[in-house]
Formats: structure tokens, sequence, C-alpha cells
């Protein structure tokens, strides 16, 4: 199976880490030098878990099928799954998260792959996904709250508080997807 991770902070990169075990995975960034270091196993954030699983791919100890870009038509192309791990920073003064980087990450995935399941990783507020779904037409958008600490996101999905996921009842495709 292919999947793309938009974003390689703490929470994209531990999902891509992760998801490269038993899939191939394409990590989408705009920082090429972030790019750069994953490609050569070299983790551009302070994550212990992270680090010692790209230490032992380089060194064949770990098998991982992870290859970082900044080329949205090669993380996207004959994905199968995107997740979108973009920053959402909120704003107190306003009440308002910037989802702005969420919805140019999932019009980057439909301009090259109109099938793929997108889920969103990213921090959104409460019926964001359902409105996104409902504007624009697609029913393939679903949201999975993460809950990660910095500089242990890796451990916290390797070990999980918990585990959040459902479908609407209505959606046959959805509750069947694999």
């Amino acid at each position: 199976m292919k999947i793309a991770v938009a974003g390689t902070g703490y929470v994209g990169l531990s999902l891509a880490v992760l998801l490269s075990q038993h899939n191939e995975v394409h990590a989408l960034d705009i920082v090429a030098e972030k790019v750069e270091k994953i490609n050569n196993y070299q983790s551009p954030i302070q994550d212990d878990e992270i680090e010692r699983f790209l230490a032992e791919g380089k060194a064949g100890e770990r098998e991982l099928d992870l290859h970082a870009t900044v080329e949205v038509e090669e993380a996207y192309a004959g994905a199968d799954y995107a997740v979108i791990a973009t920053p959402t920073n909120y704003d107190s003064d306003k009440n308002f998260f910037d989802t702005s980087s969420v919805e140019a990450a999932i019009a980057a995935v439909r301009s090259v792959n109109p099938d793929a399941w997108i889920v969103i990783k990213s921090t959104i507020p409460v019926g964001y996904t359902a409105g996104l779904r409902e504007r624009l037409g697609d029913s393939k958008i679903f949201f999975s709250p993460e809950f990660l600490r910095e500089s242990k996101a890796l451990y916290d999905n390797l070990h999980p508080s918990r585990i959040v996921v459902g479908a609407p009842k209505e959606d046959a495709e959805a509750v069947a997807a694999p």
C-alpha cells in the first residue's frame, strides 16, 4: 500500500516512520533541508524513537520504505491514503484555527489523486471535517485525532493511550474501508 504524508513535524514524521515499516511511504514537506535529512536517515526533529528507527534503517537493521520529497506529484500519485499533518496555528485572540495549510494539502492531493482516502491528523475545530466534506462534495476525507507529545511522538504512536476511529454509519464505503 502507498501512503503519502503531508508534513514532517512530530505528527507527520512519526506516522511516516511508523507506517514505512510495512508500507511504501512518501513524506511531503515544503522545506528541502528537512527532506534531504529524512532521505539520509537523519531526523530533522528531536525524537529519540524516530532517531533510533532512522539509524536502524540506515544500518539495515530495520526495513523502512520511506522517501521524502518536495514534489506533490511524486508524493500523491498512486497513493491509497494521504495523511494531512500540516500546522494549524491557533489564534487565541480570535479563537480561530488557521486551517489554510490543511485545505491547501487536500487541494494538492485532489489535483493529483481524486481517489485517495484523506486522513486529517492536524488539529482542527469541532465540525470542520463534516463541513469540509459537504463543501467539497468529498466523502473520502476523515479526521483522526492525535494524542502525541513533542519529542515522544513515535513512542506515543507505538504505545497509544487511546485510539479513536469512526465513520458515518450511512457511508457504507467508509465503514468498510481497510
